[in-house]
């Protein structure tokens, strides 16, 4: 699935259905997808989120989208308050790096993307507990299980871009029309 090009609506549906989502995943991720769980891999629907804030959102609206996500995540997940904040939002200025030379419209580059930013920021959080909590990492094998899960959300990714897209596609049935006066 395509991304749209922003003809008409600007980026008005997309923020809106990001923020829908990143609402609706952060409650999934602590109990649907927390059930779902194999040993400690897990979907990480937020990623794609974030990715995709990144690559398709101006960069102050794309920030405010992914300090909520950080935000609620942190909040939700009961760990270390602004680990994930901060593991979020480095992600986000990754891939709006990122964007000004990398053009993700096809799953192949978005599920690299996502598998990518997926081990960056595992990397980042690893980093904050091993400084903040180290009695909560499995540090014996901890690059294997990294390395996993950046599989499994790189496999996953298709998926959630898709919803996501599903949901800006139905919003912006709604979004009013820009109205320009024609010369």
């Amino acid at each position: 699935m395509a991304y749209d090009t922003q003809k008409n609506t600007g980026s008005g549906p997309r923020l809106l259905a990001s923020y829908l989502l990143a609402f609706i995943f952060a409650v999934l991720n602590t109990t649907l997808f927390d059930w779902w769980a194999l040993g400690p891999l897990k979907l990480q629907p937020l990623i794609p989120l974030v990715v995709s804030a990144g690559f398709r959102l101006p960069l102050l609206q794309g920030g405010v989208l992914v300090l909520f996500i950080g935000y609620i995540s942190d909040v939700l997940s009961a760990g270390v308050v602004g680990l994930e904040i901060t593991s979020y939002e480095l992600v986000f200025l990754c891939c709006a790096l990122a964007q000004r030379r990398l053009e993700i419209n096809s799953w192949p580059l978005q599920m690299m993307a996502v598998g990518l930013i997926s081990l960056i920021f595992q990397a980042i959080v690893a980093l904050g507990l091993s400084l903040v909590e180290r009695e909560h990492l499995t540090t014996g094998n901890l690059s294997w299980v990294m390395m996993a899960q950046s599989l499994l959300s790189a496999l996953t990714a298709p998926v959630f871009f898709g919803i996501l897209e599903l949901f800006t596609l139905i919003l912006r049935k709604f979004w009013p029309k820009d109205r320009s006066i024609g010369v």
